[in-house]
């Protein structure tokens, strides 16, 4: 195994380190109910999204990937850096 092979290993490592922290973080928070409504298009690509994670073998429900794109967005939009 090279150096370059061991770096990816090790940033894949973090990676999950730290999304293992966030989902526990974001499980230990109180969850409210909502009802949304997609275009067609967007329920695809939540799928396709939601399919991708399992394939990752990244142990996700569907409220996780819409918490994640909320806090994304929030992020974006309204977030002054």
């Amino acid at each position: 195994m090279n150096e370059q092979d061991q770096t990816l290993i090790q940033q894949d490592v973090k990676d999950i380190g730290s999304q293992i922290a966030k989902t526990i973080q974001n499980r230990n928070k109180k969850k409210f109910k909502a009802t949304i409504y997609l275009t067609e298009e967007a329920e695809k690509a939540f799928t396709e999204l939601y399919i991708h994670r399992l394939r990752k073998d990244r142990k996700i429900d569907r409220s996780m990937i819409a918490c994640d794109a909320l806090q994304a967005l929030y992020e974006k939009e309204c977030k002054i850096n």
